[in-house]
């Protein structure tokens, strides 16, 4: 996994709670997303992000609701943003907290980065997806900035909306709708999502914010921020020492060796950020499962027990309850899956679903 690839459970659980909410049936919506032995009520762990990209997906395809990720986001509980949250709650003014954001945004979501730019008269942030083979659904893009901008809302008692804000929806018809929700004019269809912001609505000061508290919460996220990194870097290695080692016979042992500590050290900081060895290695496998289905030709079997599986059945739905797909589906579709994009492939393969 590279760095930086994951997303906050606290942020994850409130979006899967509202979309309960939004009358989507849970066991669909959720059943083997998770995985064995995952637990979704663990606040601020650091879950992949393939995790929301995969609950996203298969949220649009159980909704004709275009509004669905707008009505999440701007739903969420205050909690759900965790101490970036506090922070932009106390910064001095609606400037202060968009620097705040842009700083402390991968403690609660690595999907994207939002980037804040001076322009004349006023900052824009700007929104990049993170690269990822699991594309990211323009119904996310909407939970996150409805979600934003809801918060920001209640940070303070004067309108402190943007003057555009600019979203990827190809469905320009409903522009009005958004407009309505969001509360200040929405271009959709955008290649790139912008929210601009005036100097006067920037500088509009936040009542209530606290300097004293702002200053134990900066430290405390400098905090988290510097052990995200290390959680990450330890959990690439470990991925890395699965690769060379191979798949099939390694222990938590073999790659605490290779790495130069102790088994239990390696267990111990694993646990701590919340990817036991278990989880890792699986996650190793998996990814090098699409790997072997979709570039290459090797029998199935053969990848499963290159893979560590002892049987062909144990592979199968180890593959289907993390991609979606059965091995042989995704070998099946990988014209599709390169040529028409993940998004659409996956959309095909809901559709065949429900037509079986």
């Amino acid at each position: 996994m590279t760095a930086h690839m994951t997303v906050l459970s606290t942020w994850l659980d409130a979006v899967v709670d509202q979309l309960e909410l939004q009358n989507l049936d849970p066991t669909r919506l959720t059943a083997g997303l998770w995985g064995p032995g995952v637990e979704r009520m663990t606040p601020t762990r650091q879950l992949s992000l393939v995790l929301a990209r995969r609950l996203w997906q298969r949220a649009a395809g159980l909704s004709a609701d275009p509004l669905l990720g707008l009505k999440v986001g701007m739903s969420l509980p205050l909690q759900a943003m965790n101490v970036a949250g506090l922070l932009m709650m106390h910064s001095p003014s609606l400037r202060d907290a968009m620097w705040h954001m842009e700083r402390y945004q991968r403690l609660v979501s690595n999907s994207g980065r939002i980037g804040v730019h001076k322009v004349a008269g006023g900052l824009e942030l700007r929104y990049a997806v993170t690269p990822c083979h699991v594309a990211m659904h323009s119904m996310q893009i909407d939970s996150l900035f409805g979600g934003l901008l809801a918060f920001l809302g209640r940070c303070s008692t004067r309108n402190v909306a943007p003057r555009l804000i600019e979203l990827t929806g190809a469905d320009a018809r409903l522009a009005p709708r958004y407009a309505d929700l969001l509360g200040c004019a929405v271009n959709l269809g955008a290649a790139q999502v912008r929210v601009c912001y005036d100097d006067h609505t920037l500088d509009t000061p936040f009542q209530g914010a606290d300097p004293a508290l702002l200053s134990v919460l900066r430290a405390q996220a400098d905090g988290m921020l510097r052990a995200q990194s290390s959680s990450e870097s330890l959990e690439a290695a470990v991925r890395a020492a699965v690769g060379s080692l191979g798949f099939d016979r390694v222990s938590c042992a073999d790659v605490a060796q290779s790495l130069g500590i102790a088994p239990r050290t390696l267990q111990r900081r694993l646990s701590q950020t919340g990817m036991p060895f278990r989880r890792v290695l699986e996650a190793a496998r998996m990814d090098e499962a699409l790997f072997l289905l979709t570039q290459g030709s090797m029998p199935l079997p053969e990848i499963a027990e290159r893979l560590g599986y002892a049987e062909p059945s144990s592979f199968w739905h180890a593959v289907k309850s993390c991609w979606g797909a059965t091995p042989r589906e995704l070998r099946n579709n990988t014209k599709d899956l390169h040529e028409v994009g993940a998004d659409k492939w996956r959309r095909r393969a809901v559709q065949r679903d429900r037509d079986a």
